[in-house]
């Protein structure tokens, strides 16, 4: 099979992962495998690689939300700015350390956090389940998910969506609005350190990221028509897809 037919795979695998990129979060870990196995490269170019498809997903939703009227730029620029303090610790890492890193431990929290929403689902529905408490904590919370997107990125914004229940409960369409705006800026800060270290190649980054951008618009308008509930389904899933594939051996 010629070159251009396997990178042509690479569409449709964008184009599903920008979908539940944008209504949850871990479709990285559909994109991932199909850049090392199918474009055969190593886990830390793959890695970022990836980040460019992510940033034009991101931005396609984003964009989409906004035109609908879902996106709070105030509070996104808010919880953006600890996130993005975190992003170059987590990119070093993942430059310098071994690709399976602490995947145990992130494996474990999203098995927990899928088992938090699955036992009280009102948590990111329920207006009224709001923690007054957590203010203090929330920039710490966020550069923490800053240094673990820098690292590994997937399951970013399941992270996000978790993170921002603590201060916006009720309203998942806002939430991702602001989730999506957030991971375009720090998946911009992270890809520039991959690019400086020569990580990311070009050409099937380009080609994943035109099904990434498509999923990414679709994926805004079905959060918007289906509201809560299709998200929270989303997180469900997703997070214990993610718990499995992080603590599933990789040797």
């Amino acid at each position: 099979m010629p070159e251009w037919a396997w990178y042509a795979l690479l569409v449709p695998a964008g184009f599903i992962a920008g979908i539940v990129n944008t209504i949850a979060g871990g479709g990285s870990f559909l994109t991932l495998p199909a850049l090392m196995f199918v474009c055969g490269m190593e886990p830390k170019i793959a890695n970022g690689t990836n980040r460019v498809a992510i940033l034009l997903s991101s931005a396609s939703a984003a964009a989409t939300f906004h035109r609908h009227g879902h996106l709070d730029k105030k509070l996104a620029i808010r919880l953006a700015i600890p996130t993005l303090l975190g992003v170059p610790i987590g990119a070093l890492l993942a430059i310098r350390l071994p690709s399976d890193a602490f995947r145990p431990i992130f494996g474990v929290l999203f098995l927990t956090m899928a088992l938090v929403l699955i036992l009280n689902p009102g948590r990111m529905t329920d207006k009224s389940v709001l923690y007054p408490g957590a203010a203090k904590f929330v920039s710490p919370i966020f550069f923490g998910i800053g240094v673990y997107v820098g690292f590994i990125q997937a399951g970013m914004g399941m992270l996000l969506l978790m993170a921002m229940s603590l201060i916006r409960s009720g309203d998942l369409v806002g939430a991702n609005a602001i989730k999506n705006l957030i991971g375009f800026t720090v998946t911009l800060v992270a890809m520039l350190f991959f690019v400086a270290n020569g990580l990311v190649d070009w050409v099937p980054a380009l080609v994943m990221a035109v099904g990434n951008a498509a999923g990414g618009v679709v994926g805004a308008k079905l959060a918007i028509n289906k509201g809560n509930k299709l998200v929270v389904v989303f997180l469900v899933v997703v997070m214990v897809a993610t718990g499995i594939q992080l603590l599933w051996p990789t040797g």
